[in-house]
């Protein structure tokens, strides 16, 4: 019989980078990792992790939104690295919020969003209902709160408008996203239309979660 501890990383081998951030912090301490991390967060994340959840995550809001013209929220944009891929598509209404004024900062230099903000998906949200989609890459991972915080999300989505978002399979696994989330949609009562397998950290062996949800009609 198969060893699963054999088949996992373990927390031990991650690269304390990505370890830091795989437990329950508050906003502050959230904060002052990505002050400390933004000015090597690309590098880091695409040449020494083989970062992929942003390109699986635009592939699928352009299977959703083939329309060019389509408003799209980049929520948790960080650097740019979503807005920049949706960019080269031709998307060309981004707006984009983020936690960190650091992160925010390298995505003001990419020039690719109309507007930029600082958000706190922990607190409350002003969002007005002018998007067709909110895509939400790398901001779902080891909270407990966040598969109950996302819909929070939905205040700024049209009718019939969609969130993409990605979870960190390692998160996933180890807080049992799957299951917070059948008792958030419970709760909540919003439609959870597709959950798939994804490359995430390829390099740290750690793949990915993408889900496709939709507020119910009201």
């Amino acid at each position: 019989m198969t060893d699963p501890s054999r088949t996992q990383p373990q927390s031990s081998s991650l690269d304390p980078r990505l370890a830091r951030n795989y437990s329950e912090k508050n906003s502050d301490e959230v904060r002052l990792t990505y002050r400390n991390w933004a000015d090597t967060y690309d590098r880091d994340l695409l040449d020494e992790f083989g970062y992929r959840a942003p390109h699986a995550a635009v592939e699928a809001l352009e299977r959703l939104l083939p329309s060019r013209d389509s408003v799209i929220l980049d929520m948790g944009c960080g650097t740019g690295l979503v807005g920049e891929l949706l960019r080269e598509l031709g998307y060309h209404h981004l707006d984009g919020l983020d936690l960190s004024p650091e992160m925010l900062e390298k995505a003001k230099a990419r020039r690719i969003y109309r507007t930029l903000g600082e958000a706190d998906l922990t607190a409350a949200l002003a969002l007005d209902p002018i998007y067709d989609a909110v895509i939400c890459v790398g901001v779902f991972s080891h909270h407990r709160n966040q598969p109950f915080d996302l819909v929070k999300l939905f205040a700024g989505l049209k009718p019939g408008g969609a969130l993409v978002a990605t979870v960190n399979g390692k998160g996933w696994r180890d807080i049992g996203w799957e299951t917070l989330l059948e008792q958030s949609r419970h709760e909540h009562g919003f439609n959870v239309e597709n959950i798939s397998d994804i490359p995430y950290l390829t390099q740290q062996d750690i793949p990915g979660k993408l889900l496709v949800i939709r507020p119910s009609p009201s």
